[in-house]
């Protein structure tokens, strides 16, 4: 921020433009008797003039943010070659996941009106914490994800069946 003060002139991109305000890091930049919304940028983006010279910062594109994932894709990549993933396995992974998400919502929601605010951010969110302390194993749960199963039905009645005849 030492290289800029309010009223320097900077160019950026072809146009003109002025420095309005400094604050926390971020310089605030409109062109003159234009109207619009003021570009913002960070200290160390703007460009500035250093013994008459224009100094240009390069400016660093953060990496684009892909908020989509595809579950088996993502548990076959990284479970490694020694796991097949099954697809019960990935439409649990699922449920439990969905579930996951509306908890973190629901509790994300509270914090934010707890604090007055109507919009979520990440300061709004709870750390997820996940013991390792123990191993986990429920055979009931190879089930519940096949019960969308065609089969369903006629294994019921065939359970019900073989348990009427003992």
């Amino acid at each position: 921020m030492k290289h800029h003060k309010i009223g320097d002139i900077v160019p950026l991109g072809g146009d003109i433009y002025m420095v309005q305000k400094i604050e926390n890091g971020w310089v605030y930049l409109r062109q003159p008797n234009a109207r619009g919304k003021q570009k913002r940028l960070y200290w160390r983006e703007v460009p500035y003039f250093e013994d008459g010279k224009l100094v240009i910062p390069t400016i660093e594109k953060l990496p684009r943010f892909n908020s989509k994932i595809h579950l088996g894709s993502f548990f076959k990549k990284h479970s490694g070659d020694d796991f097949q993933v099954s697809k019960e396995y990935i439409a649990f992974a699922y449920e439990m996941i969905d579930d996951l998400l509306h908890r973190i919502l629901d509790d994300s929601i509270a914090n934010a009106l707890d604090n007055g605010d109507r919009r979520l951010m990440p300061a709004h969110f709870r750390p997820i914490y996940y013991s390792h302390n123990y191993r986990y194993y429920e055979e009931d749960q190879n089930d519940y994800a096949r019960k969308e199963s065609a089969w369903l039905q006629v294994d019921k009645e065939r359970r019900e069946v073989e348990e009427d005849d003992e």
